[in-house]
């Protein structure tokens, strides 16, 4: 469906496109007391009709025929799709830790990975509890009032939980994760226009990232639905640096490099700020002490 509306696009584009070269022909061939204004518009129809017509060819042939594989972009390694039934996986344990733990989205969503990195149920609501004590650790420490998670913070915490869930190491623990616009959109954007920036945001406009015991975990997917499509980073916390702007009416601009050369940039939106500020804290300070917001290493 995506590609017929792609090949429709791209139809329309091409028409307006021709339209405003036949008018710039005439214009030029036929000049009279008008011609200025009559190549003005030509003019305005080819741009609007490049505008359309480009990004949609573009991304219409990438996306391809039936069998080939999805548009990614280039050098960025592939994630196995888990498929959905860890999404209600992950709604199911968050919902159980909520009703029998209680506390805010992050250490709801700490302890629903941690029952399902476990194996059985027995171990995995164990897990969950024994996450959930740590959490209230962090919580006292900071002395912040727990705010009760939203529906939408949780399907976006169902789609990080259920792409990052397959990526855990063993007794490996979640501490944060967190969801952000992928900054390399603005590249598509400058090039293609809104069209090209919303048709790429659909492939690979979100970047979701979890900090945990060990490592960085950043993922990328499609800005509007479905799990992670890519790696875009994984390495141990110790290798990484990060760098966070000041909060602007946007967001907040947060960028983290490995030492291999794998890095990842991202806009935070307002609602998903206290779990950068957290994980930025976490990854600039040294490992084992207690940050300016109270997060327990």
């Amino acid at each position: 469906m995506g590609r017929v509306l792609l090949i429709i696009g791209a139809v329309a584009g091409g028409l307006v496109l021709a339209f405003g070269l036949l008018g710039l022909v005439l214009a030029v061939a036929q000049p009279d007391a008008n011609q200025s204004d009559e190549v003005l518009g030509a003019v305005f129809f080819i741009v609007v009709g490049l505008a359309v017509a480009a990004p949609c060819t573009f991304f219409a042939y990438r996306l391809g025929g039936r069998g080939a594989p999805p548009w990614v972009p280039a050098g960025s390694a592939a994630l196995a799709n888990p498929g959905a039934d860890l999404v209600e996986r992950y709604l199911g344990w968050f919902t159980w830790s909520q009703q029998a733990l209680g506390g805010d989205a992050i250490s709801l969503h700490s302890a629903a990975m941690a029952a399902m990195a476990s194996g059985s149920t027995d171990n995995a609501t164990a897990a969950a509890s024994a996450e959930a004590v740590r959490q209230s650790t962090r919580i006292a420490a900071s002395g912040a009032t727990p705010a009760a998670p939203n529906a939408a913070k949780v399907r976006m915490l169902a789609r990080i939980g259920a792409s990052t869930a397959g990526l855990l190491e063993p007794s490996e623990r979640v501490i944060v994760s967190f969801y952000g616009l992928n900054k390399a959109m603005d590249v598509w954007g400058a090039l293609f226009g809104a069209i090209g920036r919303s048709i790429a945001a659909s492939k690979s406009g979100a970047v979701f990232v979890t900090v945990t015991d060990r490592r960085v975990i950043a993922l990328i997917a499609g800005q509007y639905s479905g799990l992670a499509n890519r790696v875009g980073l994984i390495e141990p916390r110790t290798t990484v640096s990060v760098k966070a702007g000041k909060f602007v009416l946007f967001g907040r601009s947060v960028s983290i490099k490995g030492t291999g050369g794998a890095s990842v940039s991202l806009r935070v939106p307002r609602q998903w700020q206290p779990e950068a500020g957290m994980a930025v804290d976490m990854l600039s300070s040294s490992i084992g002490q207690l940050g300016a917001v109270g997060i327990v290493r």
